[in-house]
């Protein structure tokens, strides 16, 4: 059996092999891990989101030109039901996608930190887990409450809600960890 001391010097020699100057400390490959599939589920729905917002603006303009040719005024066209329902459904999606973009640009910063220094790290970490957090609430809000039964949209497909809820998952699952271990 190995001490600890003799444990420690064998896996700083594994981590200089494979080339770390910094040296590994244990759950940074798992952290890494998280923070890279954290990475790519923000960027899908990220990406999700802002087509969408195109593609339903899109449909709107298209479906403004019949609603314009139904009514006489614009008032009444712009306070039908069904351009309330729209604009409604789109700030949804717009607060999803800034939520989105937010979480994305503070896991990529933990997670590929650069330049940054050990303060703004830590500052960098609390801001995500802030991020994450109302990101999270914002999509169960929204996926569970907002589009179904106030928009009357109907539910996503599954695939769709585990990735968005696995992108929260994982923001917040990063943040933890990255606060425990600093």
């Amino acid at each position: 059996m190995m001490n600890r001391t003799a444990r420690r010097r064998m896996d700083s020699m594994v981590c200089l092999r494979a080339g770390s100057s910094q040296g590994c400390e244990e759950g940074d490959d798992m952290l890494w891990v998280i923070g890279v599939l954290g990475i790519v589920l923000h960027t899908l729905c990220t990406t999700g989101a802002g087509v969408g917002m195109v593609i339903g603006f899109v449909f709107f303009l298209v479906g403004f030109g019949e609603m314009k040719n139904k009514s006489r005024n614009l008032s009444s066209l712009l306070l039908s039901k069904d351009t309330l329902m729209i604009v409604g459904t789109m700030g949804v999606v717009l607060v999803y996608f800034l939520l989105s973009c937010w979480n994305l640009k503070m896991i990529g910063d933990a997670t590929f930190p650069g330049l940054l220094g050990s303060a703004i790290r830590e500052i960098s970490v609390r801001q995500l887990l802030t991020a994450a957090v109302l990101y999270a609430f914002w999509t169960m809000i929204s996926l569970y409450w907002l589009l179904p039964k106030v928009f009357s949209f109907d539910k996503l497909d599954l695939k769709i809600q585990l990735i968005a809820l696995g992108a929260a998952g994982a923001s917040i699952l990063y943040g933890i960890i990255k606060m425990v271990m600093t």
